[in-house]
């Protein structure tokens, strides 16, 4: 070997030596980015965006975060749709019970159930149910008319309401009837029982779906909780160093 190739060798040795990364200069640490505001999309209707949770225009469904974050964020209308499924169930079902009392065969308790009473009990324990837990589908329902998408909820506060109002005439002002609609005992059939009952099973409903898609959620977060959260920078070997070795 020459003078001149032992020269260039130990240059290539020397250049090789100081392109590797020693241990004193580790790379850099980059903390990853997190995200911003979260905007709320509708799972049916992906081009209905908002910044703040609120029920779709189009078809009424809850908006849920378009983005998936690890923060825990609260859900409102998880627990909103839970006091009013759980409040409604209390009264629906003494409601239903008394509704049904002149189909039990025989009619045990004719001599101490007062019809007309039973019907006023019933406007008592309904209107909570219907107003105050099916406030938020008559809500979704008149905007569904205002902005005529019209859907499952047009359907629900149209028939609810019906029956509850027909009721109401029924029992404060039962001579407006005819004498063909009363029965048997001389009262006008309400159906306070049915639109009470109705609420609550879509209350029901609610829960379970938004209970669905807040697992499904964290389901997610728990993935990213997996994902490192800092990045290394590694150094590329410069084009001349890779073509020599």
């Amino acid at each position: 070997m020459s003078a001149h190739d032992d020269h260039h060798h130990h240059a290539v040795c020397h250049h090789h030596t100081h392109s590797s990364t020693p241990a004193d200069h580790a790379p850099e640490a980059v903390v990853l980015p997190t995200t911003g505001q979260s905007k709320y999309v509708c799972p049916m209707h992906p081009e209905v965006v908002s910044y703040e949770p609120g029920a779709c225009p189009i078809c009424g469904m809850a908006l849920e975060p378009q983005t998936v974050t690890q923060e825990e964020l609260a859900n409102p209308e998880l627990a909103d749709m839970m006091r009013r499924f759980l409040l409604s169930t209390l009264l629906t079902v003494p409601l239903v019970v008394i509704a049904m009392m002149d189909m039990i065969p025989g009619q045990p308790l004719e001599g101490v159930w007062f019809p007309h009473a039973s019907v006023w009990l019933q406007l008592f324990l309904a209107t909570p149910v219907v107003i105050w837990g099916g406030w938020p589908f008559f809500q979704r329902g008149w905007a569904s008319l205002h902005t005529r998408h019209l859907n499952m909820f047009t359907l629900i506060a149209l028939g609810t309401g019906a029956a509850y109002l027909y009721s109401i005439v029924a029992t404060a002002w039962p001579d407006l009837f005819p004498h063909s609609f009363r029965m048997g005992n001389g009262i006008i059939p309400v159906y306070f029982e049915a639109a009470a009952t109705i609420i609550t099973l879509v209350l029901l409903g609610q829960v379970l779906e938004l209970r669905a898609r807040s697992r499904t959620s964290s389901a997610l977060k728990s993935l990213l909780e997996l994902a490192p959260k800092t990045a290394r920078i590694m150094p590329l070997a410069s084009k001349s160093t890779r073509s020599e070795s």
